[in-house]
């Protein structure tokens, strides 16, 4: 009971007791919902399915912070990968796709369950939504309820290991965990889970509710929330504390997590660098390198692009140039509608204008 007023208290502080009172009406609807609501037996046996099958193997999980930009992420393929709300932004700019994908956020489904439905459902393994949003939202009214998707009851905050049963624990990724460790992954690294939010211009329709009024500086793409977008007020100091209940709860199971980022601020879990997990191998990377999705679309290698890429020399861009990866990541929120960013590949970044790209298909 106590756990439960000191939640309640720290809400009226962070959100303000609008936000709290709402929240309590949702709250009593889900539970009446789900007192009368019937099992979705087929749901629990696709969840049962599932369970462990992945025993022993490991996952990268790819957040969404503009850290990606300076990292090698072609090292993926042929890595289980999970990812997460608008991470489609970034598929043109890779050599796979992600296996698996999660949403947690109402107004995020609210905002783009149409590109989810369309770009994002066909093409993973496995998706997962909540059923009913503890805000009342039937997500099931809005995501296709297609055979790869799986739906979870976010009701209790807490973590969990009987899933469909998943508490949300004020980020997406800490609902990832919970998935990737019940489908039997052991040792699980996370990319892009930076904790770093610089001040954007918003609409604050509540506390806790927000509406972008300029381009996204949060994510590694300005358009992720970008001007239009509603998302939730990012608590930081919050997320680091479910994060550390998360590393108890996951070092009792055996689940080793590790943060194989680049800079930010999550200290939580223990360090690796990224390229250290992988095995230096020529002919694989030159096979992981043609394989990025906007060249594959256009028939053109990566070899070309080396060849054709002119050096960046001040402030004009030609249709193909290269710059280093430090000036190519600074580039990418202001070019990134014109042009297609491909790398970073040996610290070094190369960008292809949109146009140029289909003036140039077939070209080898």
């Amino acid at each position: 009971m106590l756990s439960h007023l000191d939640k309640g208290w720290k809400t009226i502080q962070n959100d303000g007791l609008k936000v709290f009172l709402i929240r309590m009406k949702d709250f009593s609807i889900v539970k009446l919902k789900r007192a009368f609501r019937p099992r979705d037996k087929k749901n629990i046996l696709k969840w049962q399915g599932i369970k462990d099958e992945y025993k022993g193997k490991r996952i990268f999980l790819i957040g969404n912070g503009p850290s990606l930009n300076r990292m090698p992420l072609y090292l993926l393929k042929d890595e289980y990968t999970m990812c997460f709300n608008r991470f489609n932004l970034m598929f043109e700019r890779l050599n796979f796709i992600p296996d698996f994908y999660v949403v947690v956020d109402d107004l995020v489904i609210r905002d783009n369950y149409k590109e989810m439905n369309r770009e994002i459902l066909p093409v993973m393994k496995y998706a997962f939504f909540p059923d009913i949003h503890p805000s009342n939202l039937e997500v099931t009214n809005y995501i296709d309820n297609r055979d790869n998707v799986f739906w979870y009851n976010a009701d209790k905050p807490a973590f969990s290991i009987d899933l469909p049963k998943c508490g949300i624990n004020k980020t997406v990724v800490n609902a990832g965990l919970q998935i990737a460790a019940h489908m039997g992954f052991t040792e699980i690294y996370l990319i892009g889970v930076d904790m770093t939010f610089s001040d954007q211009h918003v609409k604050k329709i509540t506390s806790r509710n927000w509406e972008a009024k300029e381009d996204d500086p949060n994510h590694f793409d300005p358009r992720y929330f970008q001007k239009g977008k509603k998302y939730h007020n990012p608590t930081v100091h919050e997320m680091i504390e479910k994060f550390e209940t998360a590393k108890k709860f996951f070092d009792k199971l055996g689940v080793k997590i590790y943060n194989a980022g680049m800079g930010g601020k999550l200290e939580v879990f223990p360090r690796v660098e990224f390229t250290s997990l992988f095995i230096a191998d020529k002919q694989k990377t030159e096979q992981a390198l043609d394989a990025y999705s906007a060249l594959k679309k256009s028939n053109i290698s990566f070899k070309y692009i080396q060849e054709q890429a002119k050096e960046l020399n001040g402030t004009a861009f030609p249709p193909l140039f290269k710059t280093s990866l430090e000036k190519g990541a600074a580039l990418m929120p202001g070019l990134i509608q014109q042009y297609i960013p491909i790398g970073p590949f040996e610290d070094t970044y190369y960008f292809i204008q949109r146009d140029h790209l289909i003036l140039n298909n077939g070209k080898k």
